[in-house]
């Protein structure tokens, strides 16, 4: 007969070392979603794969190798594209675990405007050591944005109209910076964003790892907390969707495996300009409709920056 005595023996070294057990593993997961790393992609690391990009890209006439400040310090590294008679600025901003030599297949389809790729903290050649999915990336966008606008001014000599372009990661981090500065941009194109933080945190972790997220989610919440300094919960871009005026289009596949196109339907259905449309593309790998399906992406933006942004030409 086990005695209440007994029972607590083998209870409480069990609890600790399960609680240990529950730690670790969620650490681990945590730092993997979250921190700084090199992906092997195509037999290659992401990093000598971005590095082959960028020399093609650097050895053409109209590009520049750039780098500024983040509003807390976080260096930005970017690619900035100088276009003769640029009829807008376009910002571009990548997704989660991309960096801006992957957004290279936007050069050609947009050769009209003057464009800057950049890399977000802790992708690619920027600083920073965690990924915060958005929570600080916004100051990233921010930055870029105020850059492009002064590096394109100076240029040129004037004010152009400014798009801001975001995919998966970098659309929700351009919808949060919209809240610091409603008036930082025109227009927004917001390609496969995700709607709310946690339910894409949990999703993911489901993916990823094939495991239920309960019990590790609130264990991984309090360490990416930690580690991030932020609060997934205050990550709800269709909470600040709500109140964002300038016109959107939101672009998502139809299938996509990652961040399904509820996402976007959603975002949709709480936008406040009555000039902001949504468009469902055909099946491809998560954010890359611009890669996938050019043309039928070059179209979709250009009738709506035609509709909005240069209405007044037609």
């Amino acid at each position: 007969m086990i005695t209440p005595v007994l029972r607590a023996k083998i209870l409480i070294p069990t609890a600790f070392v399960s609680l240990i057990g529950l730690f670790s593993f969620s650490y681990y997961i945590t730092v993997r979603f979250a921190g700084a790393g090199d992906r092997v992609i195509y037999g290659k690391k992401q990093s000598d794969l971005a590095a082959e990009i960028r020399d093609e890209l650097l050895a053409r006439s109209d590009t520049q190798e750039v780098s500024y400040r983040s509003s807390d310090g976080t260096k930005i590294s970017g690619i900035f594209f100088k276009r003769k008679n640029a009829k807008a600025n376009m910002l571009c901003c990548h997704g989660y675990r991309g960096n801006k030599e992957f957004m290279f297949g936007l050069v050609n389809l947009f050769p009209e405007y003057n464009l800057l790729f950049f890399d977000f903290r802790a992708h690619g050649q920027s600083g920073g050591s965690y990924i915060s999915l958005g929570c600080h990336e916004y100051k990233d966008v921010l930055a870029s944005a105020e850059f492009l606008k002064n590096k394109a001014q100076k240029e040129q000599g004037k004010e152009l109209p400014f798009i801001l372009l975001g995919i998966s990661m970098g659309g929700s981090s351009s919808l949060k910076a919209m809240e610091f500065e409603p008036d930082l941009c025109d227009v927004l194109i917001i390609d496969s964003a995700f709607s709310d933080l946690p339910t894409m945190f949990m999703r993911g972790f489901h993916l990823k790892v094939g495991l239920p997220h309960y019990p590790f989610f609130p264990v991984m919440r309090a360490i990416f907390h930690y580690l991030g300094r932020c609060d997934i919960q205050k990550m709800s871009p269709v909470e600040t969707v709500k109140n964002i005026k300038k016109p959107i289009l939101f672009m998502h596949s139809c299938n996509d495996a990652f961040i399904p196109a509820a996402h976007s339907l959603k975002l949709y259905s709480h936008a406040r300009s009555d000039k902001s449309k949504i468009a469902i593309g055909p099946n491809c790998r998560h954010g890359w409709l611009h890669n996938y399906h050019p043309h039928w992406f070059k179209r979709k933006v250009s009738r709506f920056l035609n509709r909005t942004v240069f209405a007044e030409k037609f």
